[in-house]
């Protein structure tokens, strides 16, 4: 896959999920089924609206500066753990959609984080 690709999808995610969550943060929180007030869900949405505009920068660059890479990494990763927590945390009160919502969007971030990963560790596997 091209290396800048995958910051134009997630691109693509961050802005589509942050706007639904500025949308829909109190029906979306009732639906989910867990006692987080919808302003949890109102303030990720607020996140990634930025977000979004960050990955269309790392997008433009070649290659991506190993720094920005880092930060990459760190955010998706907390997303990603702090998503099974929600869920572990949450789990006697989510609904089926609430538990399939937070583990569908965990593991697509977790694919990101891995295509983020792969050309930093395509010299280093060359070796």
């Amino acid at each position: 896959m091209n290396d800048r690709l995958v910051y134009r999808l997630d691109a693509f995610a961050a802005i589509s999920m942050g706007c639904a969550l500025l949308l829909v943060a109190t029906p979306l929180t009732t639906l989910a089924g867990w006692t987080l007030p919808p302003s949890f869900l109102f303030g990720l949405g607020v996140f990634l609206v930025p977000w979004a505009g960050i990955n269309v920068w790392a997008s433009t660059q070649s290659p991506v500066a190993t720094s920005m890479l880092w930060v990459h990494l760190l955010v998706d990763g907390t997303w990603v753990l702090g998503s099974v927590a929600l869920m572990l945390a949450h789990s006697d009160t989510l609904s089926t959609l609430g538990f399939v919502l937070l583990a569908g969007q965990a593991v697509s971030v977790l694919g990101v984080f891995t295509l983020k990963l792969a050309p930093f560790l395509r010299p280093r596997l060359a070796r």
